[in-house]
C-alpha cells in the first residue's frame, strides 16, 4: 500500500455504491486503485454531503481512520 499523502495527492475519490449504511469510494492512484468504507451513521460524517466524487485530500480523515481499521483496501 502507498503511504497516505501518495493516495491523496491529485487523486479523486468516485462514489461506488451505498450498501447497508456504509458509503464505499475508489480511490485511483498510478499504480494502485483502493477501497474506502465510510460508515455514515457516525457523528462525523451525518454532517458531510454524499457527493458522487471529492478530491481524495477531502476525505483524507476518513482514509487515515481506514487504514488503521482496515475498512480500506487495496483493491488492485
Amino acid at each position: 500500500m502507498e503511504d497516505l499523502k501518495t493516495i491523496v495527492k491529485g487523486t479523486k475519490a468516485k462514489l461506488t455504491h451505498v450498501c447497508y449504511g456504509i458509503v464505499y469510494y475508489q480511490i485511483e492512484t498510478g499504480n494502485h486503485k483502493y477501497q474506502l468504507e465510510i460508515n455514515s451513521m457516525e457523528d462525523e460524517f451525518k454532517t458531510t454531503y454524499l457527493e458522487p466524487e471529492f478530491k481524495a485530500i477531502i476525505l483524507m480523515r476518513w482514509i487515515r481512520k481506514g487504514i488503521e481499521n482496515g475498512t480500506f483496501i487495496q483493491l488492485i
